[in-house]
């Protein structure tokens, strides 16, 4: 297996990973309306979202997407450094919005209780600013994994038919 292979399949086990998180993750939100707190949404339900559809399918998407592009190389080499970049930014940054949700939530609301359903607006905006950067950063991640996709494939040249293939072709018509 090529290296570039071995990331692709990181990225998927990590995926995996990510949808069990994401997956467990939603009974936060579960357990809240369970609970009678249908008057207002959950400050999880978003990091339930979040963690399933950045980590399990975004990292899958990618890493097949790794997975194919020796094949589409072309002869070049693949650029290995920027998938690895890629895989440990987007991993921060899913593990960030994860542990922002939860534990964040947890510790800004021990300093203001019930920052979220009030709102205090400075605990809220901050809160959701934590989140904001962990989000950028899988935008970033993204923008390497655009470069490393670009820098790694082209289009396989295509042939240009001579005088005598194109009047065949236009005979058959």
């Amino acid at each position: 297996m090529t290296e570039m292979e071995n990331i692709g399949l990181r990225f998927v086990r990590w995926g995996a990973g990510l949808l069990m998180l994401g997956l467990l993750t939603g009974y936060g939100p579960l357990g809240h309306y369970l609970r009678g707190g249908v008057a207002h949404a959950c400050p999880w339900a978003p990091v339930h979202g979040h963690v399933t559809t950045l980590g399990w399918m975004g990292m899958t998407l990618f890493g097949l997407v790794y997975r194919a592009v020796p094949a589409w190389a072309n002869g070049a080499t693949p650029a290995v450094r920027l998938a690895q970049a890629h895989f440990t930014v987007c991993v921060i940054a899913v593990l960030g919005v994860f542990a922002n949700g939860i534990i964040g939530y947890r510790i800004l609301d021990a300093i203001v209780d019930g920052f979220y359903y009030t709102p205090v607006t400075s605990m809220l905006n901050l809160w959701l600013s934590i989140d904001g950067i962990f989000l950028s950063l899988y935008g970033v991640g993204s923008l390497l994994f655009l470069s490393a996709l670009l820098r790694s494939t082209g289009y396989a040249p295509t042939a240009t038919p001579t005088p005598e293939k194109r009047e065949a072709v236009i005979e058959r018509r």
